[in-house]
């Protein structure tokens, strides 16, 4: 098969790691992958074999004519069975491409998130259900996900699967290895990993932090990440006087030697799909802690293999930080262990490949 993954910009967010996960395993097993990024990115993707950056302005992408028939070009040269869109504005690029230049391909759409939660109004839903419309598959990577996606849009008559994401444990493994990188990394961290947005709430964590930490003086915070709230949490930072405790890492090629490390992972968001590095860390065995959103309470069971509080419930995410901190070393190895063993059994990559090519020959 000849793919083309669609991508909002080459960054460090789970859509489009995995989608550059996702290719370069495609292109192991003799499929021919081209990774397209729409914007331009601040960071590298490890797939190289066949990358398109078209380094469009994000302030242009409702008006992007260009753009739009530039994608059309390549799909006239690259001539593709299928388009993937993955998350973010690509949906939104791709079908404009389409229907204003008319080409035939399929799109399949893989829905990252909790798509209701990020529709404004009337209209806005009504743009996106004709966005929708216009694609073959719509690919979600949790039940909640999909279940919300059926909630908000009517998609009758089309393919709608589940495909989570994947790890790979050997990559994983060779990754830890590697020296850390980063200086001044203090001992004893808790860490949260993604970007520094709204929906990932890194200043309601920072308020959490300052709490608890009055019970463990020599506890830490690592925000590994960037994003427009950079700014604000510095200032909170500051104001709070937690300069020595709090730090802010930005984006990491390999995050593995910092993550493996880590008293705990911290999942404070507000919305989400199914984050990838949740898996990642249950990997690892660091012990999760994560707000009941979206697709995590799928491989999050409370006290099973990670501490699952409920949405928004800052007392009850304090005392599951707390009692890892205070747990034996095998009241945590009970734990992490059964949350290693669900991720290498349910979400090795290799599983996910082998289901998305099915959906593929499917769509086709």
């Amino acid at each position: 098969m000849k793919i083309i993954q669609l991508i909002q910009k080459p960054q460090r967010r789970g859509a489009e790691i995995f989608a550059a996960q996702l290719a370069e395993e495609l292109t192991k097993k003799g499929h021919e992958v081209m990774v397209v990024s729409i914007f331009k990115g601040d960071t590298e993707l490890r797939f190289l074999d066949n990358q398109v950056d078209l380094n469009r302005m994000p302030k242009q992408r409702f008006v992007d004519i260009r753009a739009w028939h530039k994608f059309s070009q390549i799909i006239k040269e690259f001539e593709p069975h299928l388009i993937q869109a993955n998350a973010a504005d690509t949906l939104k690029f791709a079908v404009f491409s389409k229907k204003l230049f008319h080409w035939k391909t399929p799109i399949v759409y893989r829905n990252a998130n909790q798509m209701g939660d990020f529709i404004r109004g009337r209209l806005h839903r009504a743009l996106n259900q004709w966005l929708l419309n216009a694609t073959t598959a719509v690919v979600s990577v949790s039940e909640s996900s999909r279940r919300d996606f059926h909630h908000t849009f009517k998609y009758q008559n089309r393919i709608s699967s589940i495909i989570s994401i994947g790890i790979a444990p050997g990559e994983i493994k060779d990754k830890i290895a590697e020296p850390i990188r980063i200086t001044g990394l203090p001992e004893n961290y808790l860490i949260q990993i993604g970007s520094l947005v709204p929906e990932k709430d890194p200043l309601g964590l920072l308020d959490l932090f300052s709490k608890i930490m009055k019970e463990f003086s020599d506890l830490n915070l690592l925000f590994v990440g960037s994003g427009p709230l950079e700014f604000q949490l510095k200032v909170a930072i500051r104001k709070k006087g937690l300069e020595n405790q709090v730090k802010l890492v930005p984006n990491q090629t390999n995050i593995f030697p910092v993550l493996a490390r880590a008293k705990g992972l911290l999942v404070h968001s507000r919305i989400e799909g199914l984050p990838g590095v949740i898996l990642e860390a249950m990997y690892c065995r660091v012990p999760v802690v994560a707000y009941d959103v979206g697709g995590i309470g799928e491989v999050l069971i409370h006290k099973q293999t990670g501490w699952l509080v409920p949405k928004n419930d800052q007392f009850e995410f304090i005392q599951a930080i707390r009692e890892i901190l205070q747990s034996t070393p095998n009241q945590l190895d009970a734990i992490t262990s059964h949350a290693r063993f669900l991720v290498e059994k349910h979400y090795h990559l290799n599983t996910i490949v082998q289901r998305f090519e099915e959906l593929y020959e499917k769509v086709i």
